[in-house]
């Protein structure tokens, strides 16, 4: 399916809307790639690099979001007065198009949200994956320290949050 959006018929609200959505499926096509070196730098332990990852997600999440205000202002646009949410205002522009126009225009945004589910799904897992080692951790020291009643201390005695960075453990026991 190619991304680029055609000239069609000169309309310029579309044209609008297509390059947008073009826009933002360029920037969620490079959020997997960004995805797998989190899920690695959590499994390495290697937060320096889960941070940095982490940033150039949230980047492209703010890029996103401008393009995002911006093309819902232009559904707004194409259906004034009317009371309705993104998903909506996209069908009552699209079909007010053209049958080629809207076939365009409703597959880039198809694939949009497409490209969306998948990047939550990822993330998702990711984050089922963090909280089953959280639990398994917290049973671990439970467990092993059961007069703590699950609580993590600093090297001066002092409570801290239980949090990944809190608990290093040995690869090789």
């Amino acid at each position: 399916m190619e991304k680029t959006p055609e000239k069609s018929g000169g309309n310029p609200v579309l044209s609008a809307c297509a390059a947008i959505l073009c826009k933002e499926i360029d920037l969620l096509e490079k959020i997997p790639a960004l995805q797998i070196l989190v899920r690695d730098a959590v499994i390495n332990r290697e937060w320096a690099d889960y941070e940095a990852y982490l940033e150039a997600i949230g980047g492209i999440g703010e890029d996103f979001e401008l393009l995002e205000t911006e093309r819902n202002r232009l559904f707004a646009e194409a259906a004034p007065g009317e009371d309705l949410d993104e998903k909506e205002r996209f069908y009552a522009l699209s079909v007010r198009l053209p049958e080629r126009e809207r076939n365009e225009l409703t597959a880039l945004y198809r694939r949009l949200k497409i490209q969306a589910l998948q990047i939550r799904l990822t993330n998702d897992n990711l984050m089922d994956y963090i909280r089953e080692t959280k639990n398994a951790i917290s049973g671990m020291l439970e467990s092993a320290y059961p007069d703590r009643k699950g609580k993590i201390y600093s090297r001066n005695g002092v409570e801290r949050e239980a949090d990944m960075k809190s608990v290093v453990l040995n690869r090789h026991f």
